[in-house]
């Protein structure tokens, strides 16, 4: 044996070209003897996951911060000392919670009368008042027909005076004198003789209705005897003053015209003027004294008119109202974020007593033009804080902008959002990350989006067609099992089995190799979100598709062995599960 091996051995440093070239082939038969003995032919890697029903839910996003629906500086709306401050900085308020207190000794006062007025004009009448009332109308009447009987002392000197004056032979206005005065002057004396003629005409009537009348006659009588003779005087005063008018002009534009006797005619007619005017006075004040205790003396028997009761009623509201302003309530629910006055300061009506920051939180946020038109009022949005490491609120869409806004060519619309949480974490400033939901489908077929492919306009999934018993025949992963990763091994096949858990949801997935070639299943496609897509068509609930594929080649990277390296080494070295670096996981 010896002698064979120094042969060799000195052939091979004789030849060593051939040699070598020996040596190359041994080790290339050796290498390739080992491979279909102890390696496994490479399979591809198929990650499958399971048709299940779920939800679709659509979401866009946007970033902003916290900001209170309401936030208000409270202020005086009258003036005087503040009495008292009833919160401090801090603290939480209710909507009408007594923030301060200002001096409303004035106020009190007001409103103190007005509740007395109120209650006089509601109160049933006494016998007294209504006796009173009775007399001060009777004594109204009395005065009216005495104020009468003043007048007609009056006017038998008036309506004498201006006949003589206007129609005497020697009257400065006399037909005979007339006819040396101007054309105008004429008219203006025309004029004057027409008016006192009405006024005379009247004078005789209403005489002869005062003498026919007594103060003890019937009140309408009376009053209508005031009536009349109220118009009689207004017609003496028209003509009178007609008279002066002529008077007037003539001595202005006629000097030579009777110039002694204008002088007296102007007197005359002034002194009369002056007493029928004060008879006009007496008289109108008479008829309202008596329309004045008419109404009293009805109010008191028949109850105050509706509309005074109104009108005293408003007024009662408009001094409690303004009482009530001198008394500072929170106007909606807060927190009081500052108070810039002290006790004893004087408030004017425009003083700040108070801020308040609201407890209703908002979120304004910024979407692009393609978001914001997916959102509507009303939607659910889930909100996140940067500040609060687990806590997710939520919340409503509360209004979108309907103009928006322009920068660098980019179209943005504001978002306000109502945080519907009530959580004493969450602070005004704070940084928050929103997922409005746009859309959301419930229990439809769903299956991860990265198993659906497509091909010109059709939408297929690719499917292994293997019998359910080679996942194993309680199907870890895939029915009730939520435990760690299994992992199963089969003569043909190896597969590994994960359990992935995704919010409060289970979405499993295995990962298979095998030869099996996958086969194409056309499918309809509904709604997608950022995960998972709807399918209409083409599935049924429990059937796996294929989400992810690794070539053969890929799967697994496998060392040359050494020809030094001994057998069980190599055994150890490639036991076990060769599924790649990326199909490991947990082992029971």
């Amino acid at each position: 044996m010896k002698k064979i091996f120094s042969k060799i051995k000195n052939w091979s440093l004789k030849h060593k070209v051939y040699s070598i070239g020996i040596t190359i082939i041994i080790l290339v038969v050796c290498y390739y003897t080992y491979r279909a003995l102890f390696i496994p032919a490479l399979l591809p890697q198929y990650t499958l996951s399971p048709v299940r029903t779920g939800s679709i839910v659509q979401t866009v996003s946007g970033a902003g911060q916290v900001t209170s629906l309401n936030q208000t500086d409270v202020k005086s709306q009258v003036s005087g000392t503040i009495e008292s401050i009833k919160v401090s900085v801090g603290q939480h308020v209710k909507k009408g919670d007594l923030l301060a207190t200002i001096d409303a000794t004035t106020a009190t006062f007001d409103l103190n009368n007005s509740k007395i007025a109120f209650a006089k004009l509601t109160q049933p009448a006494k016998v007294a008042d209504i006796s009173n009332a009775t007399n001060n109308l009777n004594k109204a009447y009395s005065d009216g027909f005495t104020t009468v009987s003043t007048t007609f002392l009056d006017l038998p000197t008036v309506m004498s005076g201006m006949k003589d004056l206007l129609y005497s032979q020697s009257g400065f206005l006399s037909d005979q004198k007339s006819s040396h005065l101007t054309t105008t002057a004429q008219n203006y004396r025309n004029q004057a003789g027409i008016s006192y003629d009405i006024a005379a005409n009247q004078y005789a009537i209403v005489m002869n209705e005062y003498k026919n009348l007594t103060r003890t006659s019937a009140t309408s009588s009376i009053e209508q005897l005031l009536a009349d003779t109220y118009t009689l005087v207004k017609n003496t005063t028209f003509a009178l003053q007609n008279t002066q008018n002529t008077i007037t002009f003539i001595t202005t534009n006629q000097t030579d015209y009777y110039p002694k006797d204008a002088l007296t005619a102007n007197a005359n007619v002034n002194t009369w003027s002056s007493q029928i005017n004060s008879d006009l006075t007496a008289i109108l004040s008479g008829q309202n004294n008596i329309s004045s205790n008419k109404n009293t003396l009805n109010t008191l028997i028949t109850g105050a008119d509706p509309l005074d009761i109104q009108a005293e009623q408003i007024s009662l509201q408009q001094k409690q109202q303004a009482y009530s302003n001198y008394f500072i309530r929170a106007p909606f629910d807060g927190i009081i974020g500052r108070i810039p006055v002290n006790v004893y300061d004087q408030a004017s009506g425009s003083s700040i007593i108070t801020t308040i920051v609201g407890d209703q939180k908002i979120s304004n946020i910024s979407l692009n033009e393609v978001d914001a038109a997916k959102v509507q009022n009303g939607q659910l949005v889930n909100i996140t804080f940067d500040a609060i490491d687990g806590l997710t609120a939520t919340g409503t869409v509360s209004s979108v902008d309907q103009v928006g806004t322009v920068s660098s060519g980019v179209v943005s619309y504001g978002v306000k959002i109502v945080i519907n949480t009530m959580d004493t974490r969450i602070k005004t400033g704070m940084s928050v990350n929103t997922s409005i939901v746009t859309k959301q489908n419930d229990n439809v077929l769903i299956v991860p989006s990265s198993a659906i492919k497509t091909s010109g306009k059709t939408h297929y999934v690719e499917i292994l067609n293997i019998p359910t018993g080679t996942f194993g025949s309680s199907t870890p992963g895939i029915s009730q099992s939520n435990k760690p990763t299994r992992q199963i091994t089969s003569t043909n096949q190896n597969a590994l089995y994960n359990t992935t858990t995704i919010g409060t949801k289970i979405n499993r997935t295995i990962a298979i190799s095998t030869a099996t070639i996958p086969t194409k299943t056309t499918v309809t496609i509904g709604d997608t979100d950022d995960t998972n897509t709807q399918i209409i068509d083409g599935l049924t609930s429990g059937q796996f598709v294929i989400t992810k594929t690794v070539a053969a080649g890929s799967v697994q990277t496998t060392t040359a062995p050494s020809i030094l390296s001994s057998i069980g080494a190599q055994r150890g070295a490639t036991g076990g599960l060769r599924t790649g670096g990326g199909a490991g996981g947990f082992h029971p």
